[in-house]
């Protein structure tokens, strides 16, 4: 339904004919400010959805820092808090391919203003819950609206920047969103100490107010400077033809291996096996991790700039996405191998290191959803983003239980220490050994639906 904002830039010499011809031409002066005004807007959209994006992960984790507290108001049991914390998580994945056909059918802007209504509710239900029902039923509710952040952000990028920069800005998209990861543990317990929970969750219900007016205002303010449509040249695709791609489902399970394997160990077991590993404290095991997230968040914007510059200089653009994550996924390979064969060999200090290349080796995600997007018309590349994205939080469900029973099924239960969580993270081994036979077999699908992008 958008269309690309860099429409305005180009038509801006064209809006006025020869004076010779008796009609009026655009000075110099107001080109220049509309190129301006282009610019402004497309740099405001990517801010908005980009703050959308990091709030939803910021709220994601932020029930962690308020566990106890929870616990000790609500009377709930560690069963309960899980919910918590699954609750969100579950709904953020079941509305991902709804919310992708929503965007593809009402525009990002309009999905995300309601969607952070939804979401402002849930944060207020939360904040004032008595019990275990309307604290889960606000966790749900957040969830769902939350997933405002991801597909009409990817929208927005798609229609508003050029393909040359797609890659960049999404990278830098990615980032800012995984920062909320950092923002929603240790930063947000100092409000929650000197506020209280209840008031730090309120303040996050007006901040999705906030965000959802200004999606509004965004949605104004685009019908004004652009034509409803889709790039020129793009044929109206069918959810048929997302649905029966090979190269969409070898995307979609790429992730679901290689995004499995990662929240397996960054978001439960890696804490254990450095504290088992190399004998030091959960909090010293922690703050290793840490080091992980840092290279995500830095690596991100790098490695979508460099996707950009090589397709800048000649390269096919789905090559030039599908290099850097070949490359990357190697090393995720070669990360997991000392972790898996060798634990220990790397003293904690080169431990740190590594876990800094694994960030980076995983960081490379985002262009996935620039090829997915890139495969089909813009009418239906937003269902396509969701099936990708649906699929590797299916991946991130499915593969900490899965570790969890290598570390507790019979034939390790003689082990102990290190060695019995080395033993079971041979399943995330063996998933980026096959996340990177998947991403070599992705190439241009005959037949299919190619933009011209795409073409050599």
């Amino acid at each position: 339904m958008l269309r690309d904002a860099e429409d305005v830039d180009r038509t801006t010499s064209n809006n006025g004919l020869d004076r010779a011809h008796g009609t009026h031409v655009v000075s110099e002066p107001d080109a220049v400010d509309r190129a301006s005004s282009a610019a402004r807007l497309r740099l405001f959209g990517f801010g908005l959805f980009a703050a959308i994006y990091f709030l939803s992960f910021l709220q994601c984790v932020a029930v962690s820092v308020v566990a106890d507290d929870l616990a000790m108001e609500l009377g709930l049991d560690s069963v309960a808090l899980g919910f918590m914390s699954s609750g969100f998580f579950i709904a953020y994945a079941l509305v991902q391919p709804a919310m992708g056909l929503l965007c593809d059918k009402a525009g990002p802007e309009r999905v995300g203003a309601s969607a952070l209504a939804i979401a402002a509710v849930g944060s207020f239900l939360f904040a004032g819950a008595q019990g275990f029902t309307s604290a889960f039923l606000g966790r749900i509710l957040m969830g769902m609206g939350l997933a405002a952040g991801f597909i009409p952000g990817m929208k927005v990028i798609d229609a508003m920047f050029p393909p040359e920069a797609f890659s960049t800005y999404n990278g830098l998209f990615v980032a800012i969103g995984n920062a909320g990861t950092l923002m929603g543990a240790a930063p947000l317990a100092w409000p929650t100490v000197l506020a209280g929970w209840r008031l730090v969750f309120a303040g996050l219900a007006f901040a999705a107010v906030l965000l959802a007016v200004l999606c509004w205002v965004f949605a104004t303010i685009r019908r004004t400077r652009a034509v409803p449509g889709w790039d020129p040249g793009d044929e109206p695709g069918s959810s048929r033809d997302v649905i029966r791609s090979r190269e969409l489902w070898l995307l979609a399970f790429f992730l679901f291996t290689k995004y499995g394997s990662q929240v397996a160990f960054q978001g439960l077991w890696g804490v254990r096996y450095i504290a088992n590993v190399y004998g030091v404290s959960p909090t010293t095991a922690a703050g290793a991790m840490t080091m992980m997230a840092a290279g995500y968040v830095v690596a991100a914007p790098m490695i979508g700039k460099l996707a950009d510059i090589m397709a800048a200089r000649g390269m096919n653009l789905m090559a030039a996405q599908r290099r850097p994550l070949i490359a990357t996924t190697l090393l995720y390979v070669v990360t997991w191998g000392l972790l898996v064969l060798v634990p220990g060999l790397l003293p904690l200090s080169a431990m740190c290191v590594l876990l800094f290349l694994m960030g980076v080796s995983v960081s490379s995600a985002s262009l996935i959803y620039g090829i997915a997007k890139g495969l089909f018309p813009s009418n239906v590349s937003g269902l396509a983003i969701g099936l990708v994205n649906i699929t590797s939080i299916l991946g991130g469900a499915a593969m900490p239980p899965i570790v969890g029973w290598f570390i507790d099924r019979p034939a390790v239960a003689g082990l102990q220490g290190g060695a019995v969580y080395s033993k079971a993270m041979i399943p995330c081994l063996l998933a980026a050994l096959i996340s990177l036979a998947l991403i070599w077999m992705v190439g241009k699908p005959s037949g299919q639906h190619v933009p011209s992008r795409y073409s050599a």
